[in-house]
């Protein structure tokens, strides 16, 4: 990791409230916000993704903010896992880190690749939403690789050198807070599947798997949206894929695949 400068270990000191904050949240329905108020302060950034690849050429989108324009954040997170994701220039790393036990590995903090990004994907993802900079941090886990992208826009300009190391300075605690979160069932979310359903949803991405199982415990495609906080278009991707990897055709028989054992 880089060394943190004098100057740098300054703003320390202000960054422990909102650090004692994402701990205290961790499993809770406020993580993000408080993930959210930590980053703005640490290195101003406008937007956050965070996003999780389980090895299947799929990637999930588990947090979408752009505090300026909200809705650009969601049309973003649509287009990048719609299929633009394939085109961002660390994909080939996410899916090397698929391989192996990686859980434990470093987080990588990777700033953004102007020369390697193909000008369709480039003006999708930074043109129109008047972004200017970005900082990838790759962060394995057990199950998914987490891919937390922070950007800058025009007013803040890019990332300072000084951003980019106390990045690299929090990479250990915002790889243990994010596995953390999202690697495990959040008490908001539906009960911990059981033996039988973990082994049927198995094929299942992470937030596929979450939506079956609201269904499962009597939810409407709706209120299972509302539950996971992303949009109604975005439940029926993931409904979509979740039964055609299952094959079947709808939730009565998705019902009855994971009870019939």
């Amino acid at each position: 990791m880089a060394a943190v400068s004098d100057e740098q270990s300054a703003d320390w000191p202000s960054l422990m409230p909102a650090m004692a904050e994402c701990v205290a949240c961790l499993g809770e329905a406020g993580f993000d916000e408080a993930l959210l108020a930590l980053l703005r302060r640490a290195v101003r950034i406008e937007q956050c993704m965070v996003f999780a690849f389980d090895g299947r050429d799929e990637v999930d989108c588990l947090l979408a903010d752009n505090q300026r324009t909200p809705r650009v954040a969601g049309r973003l997170a649509e287009l990048y896992t719609g299929g633009l994701f394939r085109q961002d220039p660390n994909y080939q790393r996410l899916r090397q880190l698929m391989g192996g036990d990686n859980e434990d590995a470093a987080a990588e903090v990777t700033p953004m690749q102007a020369e390697a990004m193909p000008e369709a994907y480039r003006s999708h993802l930074f043109a129109f939403p008047d972004l200017v900079d970005k900082v990838s941090l790759t962060l394995p886990g057990e199950q998914s690789v987490y891919y937390l992208n922070l950007y800058r826009g025009s007013a803040a300009g890019p990332f300072t050198h000084d951003d980019l190391a106390r990045l690299d300075a929090l990479a250990p605690l915002l790889a243990s807070l994010i596995r953390r979160h999202y690697g495990q069932a959040r008490p908001d979310s539906p009960q911990r599947p059981s033996a039988e359903e973990a082994a049927i949803l198995a094929p299942l991405s992470e937030r596929e798997r979450q939506l079956c199982l609201y269904l499962l415990r009597g939810h409407t495609l709706k209120t299972a949206a509302i539950e996971l906080d992303i949009a109604l278009s975005t439940a029926e991707t993931y409904r979509k894929r979740a039964y055609a990897k299952l094959g079947v055709p709808s939730k009565a028989r998705l019902v009855a695949l994971c009870r019939r054992r």
